[in-house]
This record gives structure tokens, sequence and C-alpha cells, in this order.
């Protein structure tokens, strides 16, 4: 079997530092998350063991933009295309719940719509077999499928993280496919390896957060929470009492949250995403290329209207989008739409020509328009 091109130049502009600057353009304030994740997919190409990650994050911390990029990436970069067979898709949709039954054959059913991408015109059994069998499987709201639910048992959780478990060790499942053999398109049911998947699990852990705050806060937990000074957009400083999940977390946490051992140990790492503080937030809604901003840029632009935001005024608006509690960036879309709505809504009011810009109307948000609007 030939090797696959991109095996060759994983060294160099496949080395984990390239994906990690490639995956930093649309995923900002979780660097050391695209740092793992980067250095998974350079073992995956290579050939190697995959290192399975669980990314764990309060909403909106960027799970689903993560699994987003990483499908972006191996879009992007023509070097990865024998690995393109990427695919995302929800937990609970991999357990037939009247059933209690896991269904590999809904997983690979929605790898097989990515691989028939890869293996172009007229694709044989056996280039379609090879495609799924290098995927990548991004499997977000693991969490909901926990083995406790309300503190009682729930077998649902039960029989999908034993499912996944089989998966990710390595299993050979017999897959039925429609592939082309001598001019013909025919039906064959063929052998599927796992072995070689890379798996991508996500979810918010609702509860855990409070559940590790509840243990170290408690009396004799021989652990301190600690006050950090924070300053603010406007130049002040506050004392604050942070609390990181990230810190505190251990694995007998997630055991008590309802992971099973066996399946937590399948993965490689696993990775608390950071919480989005300020100045994080702020970058987003400058910088990033999907942020509310840019979104609303185009929007403006397709109406023959320029959109500036003054830099304290996007202080402000990430400063009141982090004091929403763990929900990250959705917090600063909400925060931003009550500012850009007015706007929206009468374009022409505040729009006013501007001579340096050959007279093109600019709309200016300024620190006074978000302190009234936020106060």
């Amino acid at each position: 079997m030939t090797r696959p091109r991109v095996l060759e130049k994983a060294s160099t502009g496949l080395a984990p530092k390239a994906l990690y600057e490639e995956l930093r353009r649309g995923v900002l304030g979780q660097d050391r998350a695209l740092r793992f994740v980067a250095v998974a997919v350079h073992k995956h190409v290579l050939g190697k063991v995959s290192g399975n990650i669980l990314l764990i994050g309060s909403s909106g911390t960027g799970k689903t933009t993560i699994m987003n990029n990483l499908q972006r990436l191996y879009d992007s970069v023509d070097e990865l295309e024998p690995f393109r067979a990427v695919t995302i898709l929800n937990a609970n949709l991999l357990v037939d719940a009247e059933r209690t039954e896991f269904r590999a054959d809904r997983l690979l059913a929605a790898v097989e719509q990515r691989a028939r991408l890869v293996a172009g015109e007229h694709p044989s059994h056996a280039r379609l077999a090879e495609a799924i069998g290098r995927a990548t499987v991004c499997i977000d709201e693991v969490d909901k499928m926990s083995t406790l639910l309300a503190a009682r048992p729930n077998p649902v959780g039960v029989v999908l993280q034993q499912g996944l478990l089989t998966l990710m060790e390595g299993e050979t499942i017999a897959y039925r496919l429609r592939g082309w053999t001598n001019g013909r398109e025919t039906e064959e049911v063929v052998p599927i390896d796992t072995r070689k998947m890379m798996f991508i699990c996500g979810g918010a852990f609702e509860g855990l957060y409070d559940q590790v705050y509840n243990r170290v806060a408690k009396s004799g937990s021989g652990e301190r929470l600690k006050t950090e000074a924070i300053r603010t957009a406007d130049g002040t400083v506050r004392l604050e009492t942070r609390f990181t999940l990230a810190e505190y977390v251990k694995m007998k946490d997630l055991f008590d949250f309802g992971m099973v051992p066996q399946f937590m140990a399948r993965f490689d790492k696993v990775v608390v995403l950071n919480d989005l503080d300020t100045a994080v937030l702020k970058e987003i809604l400058l910088h990033s290329v999907d942020s509310p901003l840019e979104r609303t840029r185009r929007y403006f632009e397709a109406l023959g209207i320029d959109l500036e935001i003054e830099d304290l005024a996007a202080g402000l608006v990430a400063e009141r989008a982090a004091q929403e509690n763990r929900t990250g960036a959705r917090a600063l879309r909400d925060v931003f739409s009550e500012i850009i709505n007015p706007l929206e809504f009468d374009p022409t009011r505040d729009a006013a020509p501007d001579p340096a810009r050959g007279g093109r109307a600019v709309i200016h948000i300024d620190a006074a328009r978000v302190r009234k609007i936020l106060r």
C-alpha cells in the first residue's frame, strides 16, 4: 500500500507548531488546548497511535469551535487530504435509547459521508474503508452520557461509554458499503478497523464545576482559593476570589461525576478549557475571523457603510461579557447584540460621511454609547 503523501512532509509544514498556528487562526484564548490537539493530529497523520483527547469546558469556551476548526484544518491543508474524513456528531446519536444499544453504525455512517468526499468519484470498497479507518471523530456533549443522572444510574450512559471504549481500543466492525468494482457499483460488507481513528470528545460537564468548588472550599480540604487583583476596562483595580476548574479538578472528580475509569483511560489527555476573561474576550471581539463584530461589519459593508469601534468601547463590551457566569463567547455575542441592534435597525441615523474615505458612510461605536446602553 502506498503511504499517504502527507506522511513524507509531516516533519516540516505539518509539524505540531505549524498545525497549532493554523488552528489558532480560528480559536483564540485556548492555546494550551490547541497545542495538545496539534500534537494529536501530528501523531495521527504519521500513522502512530492517535492521541485521543477529552475537552472539558463551560458553554461558550470553544469546544465546538475547536472541533469545527479541526475540520477546517484538514480541509484547508492539501497534504492532509487523505485524512479529511472528519465528522462532528452529538453523543446522544450513538445510542438507541429505547433498546439501550450502542450504534456504531451511526458513527460509521457519519464518517462515510466525509470519506466519500476524500475517496473521489467511483471509489472502490477498499479505498472507502481505508479513508474511514483513518478518520478523526469529534463527539460533542459526551458528558450528557454520564453513568449517573440526577444521582441515579443512567443505563444509556453506561452503554455509550462502553461502546466508545471498544472503538477507541480498536475494533474491526463489519460494515455495509456501496463501492465500485469492475465499473459497476455494488454493495459489500467490508471490515472497518478503528485502531487508527482519532477521537476528540468534548462536554460542558455541568455540575462538575460546583462539585469541585464545593470539595475545594470545604473546611479541612487542604486546598485554598486564590485572590487576584483584576484591572477593569476603565483602569480601576478590584480584588476577586478566582476559581478555575483546570487548577483543581482531579480524575477522581470525573469518576464521581459518572465517567467510567476504563473509558477515561483511553484519553491521552484531558484538557480543561480556560474560562474566557476580559482580555481574551476583547481579542475575540476585535480579531476573531467569526466574531460578532466581523459578522456585523460584513452586514454593514453590504449597505455601503463602514463600522468602527473604539478600543475602550470594545473593552467595556468584553468586560460585561466576562461578568456572565461561565458563558464565554456566547455572552460576548449577547452583549454586543445589545449595542449593535439599534444601529442595525436604523443605520442611516448614525452613519456619517467620512471625507478621509472619499465620503463613504461610517458608524463609530465609542465608549459613551456602550456605557449608556449597558448601564
